[in-house]
């Protein structure tokens, strides 16, 4: 007889599992609604009140979880699924007890899981943000110290040859000074924008700290690399960088661009542009400088 019960169970138990499935696929109201009423015809032919009564608990559950009424759901849950035990206990050899305790607890688990989902998601969304946060600048939204490290030595391997553009712009600390370290954060914000104006998406462009930038571009010719640079010079140049206040003020950049291969470390290639860098400041500032070597 007990077997008997399992199965017709079983068979019941199928039929409310079929809308979990699909709700778990769709999270959606018309394909829950739709399958519901199946199941609720279904039952309802095999004149099985047992498993209509099941199945509409089991509607109700899930109603207030589709509604995000998750916690009363749970407590719903919950209390179905005490109901279903106590009378397992009292009536063993009643089909409807056995019923009630195997399909609570499947509404229960699976209450419990739509519960823990959005819980996972924001768990995942956080660790996202983290990331974002350990490789992005907060102020420029411009790769940080950290991913340039991370990054720039496999993109340089990876290319046939690469350029490192290093700028930093002159005579930031007066900006700091004479409009506060708001403005030269706001100036900032507009430089780093210029920069990504003038470079490609699949182009790294960082901010090392302070004033100071850098730019790694991939697969150009020197002639190319050189062009980008000087047009990133004389767009600083002739941009009107807008303090807090409304006011506007003109900046400069100077530039130190040097080229290297496949087979040339990233950090040999940086020093020769700092070592450019620091003379398009020692020539007056607002230039291109090429090192040397550049292919």
């Amino acid at each position: 007889m007990l077997t008997i019960d399992v199965l017709l169970s079983s068979q019941s138990l199928i039929w409310q599992v079929i809308p979990f499935v699909l709700l778990a696929y769709h999270r959606e109201k018309g394909p829950f609604l739709s399958l519901t009423l199946i199941t609720l015809i279904h039952t309802w032919i095999n004149a099985n009140i047992d498993a209509v009564l099941l199945v509409s608990a089991g509607i109700v559950i899930l109603t207030l979880l589709l509604r995000q009424k998750t916690h009363l759901a749970l407590r719903f849950g919950v209390l179905h699924l005490f109901i279903g035990s106590t009378l397992l206990v009292l009536l063993p050899d009643q089909t409807l007890p056995l019923v009630v305790f195997h399909g609570s607890l499947t509404l229960l688990m699976y209450g419990i899981f739509l519960y823990l989902l959005p819980l996972q998601q924001r768990h995942r969304k956080q660790l996202e943000v983290y990331q974002h946060l350990a490789e992005y600048d907060a102020l420029t939204g411009l790769a940080n110290r950290r991913a340039w490290e991370l990054r720039a030595k496999t993109l340089a391997g990876q290319s046939s040859t690469y350029h490192l553009i290093i700028l930093d712009l002159d005579q930031f600390k007066q900006v700091n000074d004479q409009y506060g370290h708001s403005n030269g954060d706001a100036v900032l914000e507009q430089f780093a924008k210029i920069l990504e104006r003038n470079t490609r998406p699949e182009d790294l462009v960082a901010r090392m700290g302070g004033e100071e930038f850098i730019v790694l571009l991939t697969d150009l010719t020197p002639e190319q690399a050189t062009t980008i640079a000087e047009r990133i010079r004389q767009e600083v140049e002739r941009h009107t960088f807008r303090l807090l206040d409304g006011s506007s003020i003109h900046v400069t950049t100077s530039i130190g661009l040097s080229s290297g291969k496949r087979d040339i470390p990233v950090q040999h290639s940086m020093e020769l542009s700092d070592k450019a860098l620091y003379q398009a400041k020692k020539s007056g500032r607002n230039i291109v400088r090429i090192a040397s070597h550049l292919l």
